[in-house]
This record gives C-alpha cells, structure tokens and sequence, in this order.
C-alpha cells in the first residue's frame, strides 16, 4: 500500500527539462566555470591533488597531473586510476569540475566508474537534485556537501546561476566533513 511518504523509484525518476521561461537560468551556454579557491583550499585539506581531468586555461586548480581538451586529452577516454597509480603514495586525490553542459552526466558516470575502481574523488556539481544523472548516482558518493549559497566561479561577473554540491568517493570521509563542515550542508548518500 503507497503512502503519501513513498518515495519513486530511480527509474521513475523523470529529468526536469528547463521550459522557455526558466531557460536562460537552467542553460549550459557556459560550460567552463573554473573552481574558485575557496572550494579548493577545501578540497587541499583532505590531500593534495593529484589529478585535475578537467583542466583548462587559467585554472586554479594545480594538479599535477592535469588533462585538458586544449592539450589534446581527453579526461573522459582516460584511466584515471592508472594515471594516479604512477604517482608517488600522495598525491592521489582527483578532483573534477566537469563541463557543465549537457555532458555532465557522462563526467559524473565516469567519476563513479573510477570510485569504484579504487580512486578518491571530489567532484563539483551543479546541484540538479531533479536530473537523472543525480539520481542514478547520487548513492554511489560516500558524502554529498550542499554548498551554501552560490558559488562566484574564477573570471564569472557574478555568483552562478545556480546552486552547487560537492560530491564525495572514498575513504577519507572524515576529512571530508571536516573540510567542509562550514560551507553548508553535508549528508552521506542514502543506502
């Protein structure tokens, strides 16, 4: 018996698509928000980073391994735990600030493929609580931070257009929390 309670299941999960109205608000004509600092001077507290496969021109992000569209790689085709096995014991933490187009939600099945192949993961989102790619794999993160207000992205005018979430894969969930225990709200995925 359905209660007013019962939640859908995910594959009754229906993506929101923008309508005229909200279009401008909900578009993808910008696609390259660079990671402010103070999401990254977070993100060093739980370790040093050791891959960016998002990279691009005047990023703050300072990986030292980073792959960019503009070099010719490819952060999508490749094997991100290979890439950071190469390295020394630290640093091995990936941190991923996808396109945000309409190709987010192969970055984000990407990232969840690498968790699940060892690798440690933050990646920042823009919180779409209502589209299918967050829905079918929200639960894979081991903590989710529900970032208070909007963040300004480096070269933005002003504060985005929307609001943002850090997601989290690994076993420094503690680190993670601590981290970003002032910056808003943080759950772990429900199981």
């Amino acid at each position: 018996m359905s209660t007013p309670f019962d939640l859908p299941s995910l594959d009754d999960a229906v993506e929101t698509r923008p309508t005229r109205l909200n279009g401008a608000v909900f578009s993808s004509a910008k696609h390259d928000w660079r990671t402010p600092a103070v999401v990254l001077d977070r993100v060093r507290q739980i370790g040093p980073i050791g891959l960016d496969p998002c990279g691009a021109e005047g990023s703050l992000v300072g990986a030292r391994i980073t792959l960019s569209l503009e070099d010719g790689n490819d952060g999508l085709s490749a094997d991100w735990v290979q890439l950071i096995g190469g390295l020394e014991a630290d640093p091995r933490l990936i941190f991923v600030n996808s396109p945000y187009g309409s190709e987010v939600g192969r970055w984000v099945a990407k990232a969840v493929r690498e968790a699940r192949a060892g690798a440690e993961i933050v990646l920042l989102l823009p919180a779409r609580t209502d589209a299918r790619w967050w829905q079918n794999h929200v639960r894979a993160a081991a903590a989710v931070c529900f970032w208070a207000g909007r963040l300004k992205f480096v070269g933005a005018p002003s504060s985005a257009p929307f609001p943002s979430a850090l997601w989290y894969f690994g076993s420094r969930v503690a680190a993670f929390r601590e981290a970003f225990a002032d910056a808003g709200w943080i759950v772990g995925a429900p199981r």
